[in-house]
């Protein structure tokens, strides 16, 4: 999907990414910040004051995957992409 040339920056083969691929993308980056404004009220009628707690360790997962991911990203640049990964299966 990347290309490089001789003196040229890599970029984008033109027309990889196409509609869907875009929205996809778009929507998993909205989708976390929309998720904490969802739930955020639910949670706290239902725990309380324990409602930092709760958020602090459904944080940790969160953290552990991104960094796996990182070390992932290290090896394989394409490892969390679903367009990359579902367009080499």
């Amino acid at each position: 999907m990347v290309t490089t040339e001789p003196g040229k920056p890599a970029s984008l083969k033109a027309d990889a990414i196409g509609f869907v691929d875009a929205l996809v993308i778009g929507l998993a980056a909205t989708s976390p910040a929309y998720s904490l404004a969802a739930v955020i009220g639910p949670i706290a009628a239902l725990v309380g004051v324990y409602a930092p707690g709760v958020l602090l360790a459904s944080f940790v997962p969160m953290a552990l995957i991104a960094t796996a991911f990182l070390y992932l990203n290290r090896v394989d640049q394409d490892c969390g992409t679903t367009f990359a990964s579902a367009s080499r299966s």
